[in-house]
Parts: C-alpha cells; structure tokens; sequence
C-alpha cells in the first residue's frame, strides 16, 4: 500500500504523469493518426480512503505497452474540472454530471466524456494490456480508425447468463477513439436523456433519482452503450441488419472510420496473457480482471 498525502480540504488527489519514453518501433507520426497517443483511467476514491493499494492498478504496464503515449489516471476532482473546462457550449453536460451521486454513472460517463473532448485510449484500472498498444491496428489502418472497439460477450460463443439483455454485448471497459467521434457523441446524449427520463419518471430531479443496477446498465452502462454502437454501425453499413450481424467475429472488421475487433480482444485469459492460446492471425489485447463492484444486487 502507498499512502498519498491528503491537500487542506480533505481531497484524494490523483496520480498523474506524462511519460516520453525513447521509441524504438517505426510508426506513423502523430500527426497522421486520428486516435492521440494518450491513454486515460479513472480512480474515484472514496471520501474516507486515506491509502491506494497499488496491487488493484496496472499503470505501469500501461506504460510500458505503450512507449512515447501520455499517462493520465482521473480523479473526481479532476474530472469535474475537466468537464466544466471542455464542455462550456453544452452546459446540460457538466449539469448532469455534478447530479450524479453513483460513481458508475461517474465513471462511465466520464470515459465518454474524455475521448469525446480528447481522444484517446481508455481502459478500466482492473486491466492490463498484453500486447504494445501500436500493434492494436494493422500498420495500414492507422490512418484511417478512429473508433476502436470490442464485443464483450456473443451468445453464439459464449454461455447466456441471466442478466445479459443482448445477444451481443460491447465492450465499454476498453474504447480507443478519436477526439470529437459522432459515436461518443450520440452515447452522451443517450446518456443525458435517460438519466433524465428516469429523474421525470420519478418526479423529483436528478439529483434526488433513485438510480438502480437496471437504470446504470440503460444509461451509461454497457447495454446503452452497444445499442448505439449498433444504431451507429447500422447506419454506416445498411447491410447489418442486428446482433446476429456481430456473431463470430473472429478478425478485425471495418465499418467507415469505426474498426470491430474480435471477441477476445479486450477480454483475455491468463493463457492469453502468457501466450499459450493466441490463435493467429487472432490474439487477445487486454486482460480484465473484474475487481470492480459497481452494482448493488444481483439483476435476477
């Protein structure tokens, strides 16, 4: 365990540092590819933890994965500040936000909120990449994604627990986008609609809203979530016609400037992270451990 020092006021302070570790991959500048070199988490400590345990972070293999990328872990207090300084022309944004008193409506609403103003690659702290972050996208592709994203769960592959609402599910633990995306847009407006609609269906506001497990997962969670990535995909290609369309997918797909990754992706194994069960040209990219426990009960 570290201990950080708490500032007068009482507040958790963030762990925040920019890395320029010397490259020694050949890549296409900057300046070339849409997606930043910037990866982005999100820590919101409880108002009583006095220490972070380092165990539960992966920042350090971040890093290391990801040479010459800029490191930035967000805390509350940062996120607040970062929405009111990005988001001024859209005030119902940061409103909304400053309502919520769930910190996975927090967080989720913050990581849509970050790529969308600044682009990046966002990952939950209980992740580690198993392979360098370039190598994500073919060298080819780089140019010309700016959306990167993974199913978490497709039910012609995997068991259909109770509580998954789709037959294909994606993943919101991991996203890598460019600035200013019309995906993350939508999902921001879908976000502060819900939240809203469920606020009136109550008849009190936001802030008072009893939001539970179902309402996260319809808001900012990962159904709202695949249903615009499913909206959006369906308008870029009017061949897709539902979940069915997402069933195996076992390569890379491209739909415009958005890039569908294979199921594993994002979804490793310890065999994955050791290299035992990669099957080319397929091979899994992050591993999620699942130490978040966001939710209140159980769903059934």
């Amino acid at each position: 365990m570290i201990a950080f020092p708490r500032p007068a006021g009482g507040i958790f302070r963030h762990l925040r540092q920019s890395y320029t570790t010397p490259l020694t991959i050949t890549r296409p500048p900057a300046s070339e590819i849409p997606i930043p070199r910037q990866i982005w988490q999100i820590f919101f400590a409880s108002p009583t933890l006095r220490t972070l345990d380092k165990t539960n972070l992966y920042s350090t293999r971040w890093v290391s994965m990801a040479p010459g990328y800029t490191y930035t872990l967000v805390s509350d207090l940062e996120a607040s500040t970062f929405i009111d300084n990005n988001f001024k022309s859209r005030p119902e944004i940061a409103s909304t936000y400053h309502a919520l008193k769930n910190p996975a409506l927090k967080s989720d609403f913050t990581r849509y909120l970050l790529l969308l103003a600044r682009g990046g690659t966002y990952s939950d702290t209980d992740t580690k990449p198993i392979v360098p972050l370039e190598e994500w996208l073919a060298p080819e592709k780089r140019r010309d994604i700016h959306l990167v994203i993974a199913p978490e769960y497709d039910e012609s592959q995997d068991k259909h627990p109770k509580d998954w609402m789709h037959p294909v599910q994606f993943c919101q633990w991991t996203i890598s986008a460019a600035p200013g995306h019309p995906i993350l847009e939508r999902m921001v407006n879908r976000t502060i609609n819900a939240l809203h609609w469920v606020a009136a269906q109550q008849g009190v506001p936001l802030e008072k809203a009893d939001i539970s497990d179902f309402n996260v997962l319809n808001s900012t969670g990962p159904v709202a979530w695949t249903e615009v990535v499913l909206e959006s995909l369906k308008e870029m290609d009017p061949n897709i016609k539902g979940f069915e369309d997402f069933y195996h997918v076992d390569r890379p797909r491209y739909y415009k400037d958005v890039a569908v990754l294979p199921l594993e992706s994002f979804r490793a194994d310890w065999m994955d992270e050791y290299g035992l069960s990669w099957r080319k040209p397929r091979r899994a990219l992050v591993r999620h451990y699942f130490k978040g426990a966001w939710r209140q009960i159980p769903l059934d």
